[in-house]
């Protein structure tokens, strides 16, 4: 079965399904990110609870206007595969402290479960860490997301701690994991 398994993921890596072509995200790629979420739980796991059920055009033009000047309160990045949006992560930027928040991380329901999250993160951090004024990359993920939560040890995130009973979704509230990664930290793994 492990034999199967390591086939498989060598298969998909020789022929390409794993790579994205990373990039900004852009106003052309709102559209197909829309389609990505069907309930409010959904978009709630993506972006949290500051975003309105149903995601739209507006909201996403707000984001992107963030990310206007030499030094933006946000940055937004794309993964592309085979001319579609397959993967879209966003840091939130303090300059002043030094620190940036990884945010609305997701990848497309059609290309989940074929490898695309690592690799697309592992350039977002290198993204966040090329730009010299940046000390510390933190994130927070709901603890039932075990696949992200692998996904972030895997990379080198650190675990800080639970955020308990941190959203409310419905009738249910979601508790939060707080993950970081130091530049230093960083230089380590690359």
């Amino acid at each position: 079965m492990l034999v199967f398994a390591v086939r498989d993921v060598l298969t998909r890596r020789q022929m390409g399904l794993a790579a994205v072509e990373f990039r900004a995200f852009c106003p052309a790629d709102i559209p197909h990110l829309l389609t990505w979420f069907r309930t409010p739980a959904e978009l709630t796991q993506w972006g949290g609870p500051k975003r309105r059920f149903p995601l739209d055009e507006p909201q996403m033009a707000a984001l992107l206007d963030e990310t206007a000047g030499l030094q933006p309160a946000r940055r937004i990045w794309a993964g592309e595969r085979q001319g579609s949006l397959a993967a879209m992560a966003s840091a939130v930027l303090d300059w002043d402290q030094g620190n940036a928040l990884l945010t609305m991380v997701g990848v497309a329901p059609g290309a989940r479960g074929q490898g695309l999250a690592a690799p697309f993160i592992r350039q977002v951090v290198q993204a966040v860490f090329q730009e010299p004024a940046f000390e510390r990359l933190e994130l927070n993920v709901y603890t039932f997301n075990t696949a992200a939560i692998r996904t972030y040890d895997t990379l080198g995130f650190v675990r800080e701690g639970v955020r308990r009973s941190m959203v409310r979704v419905g009738d249910e509230r979601w508790d939060a994991a707080h993950y970081s990664m130091l530049r230093s930290e960083y230089r380590e793994s690359a």
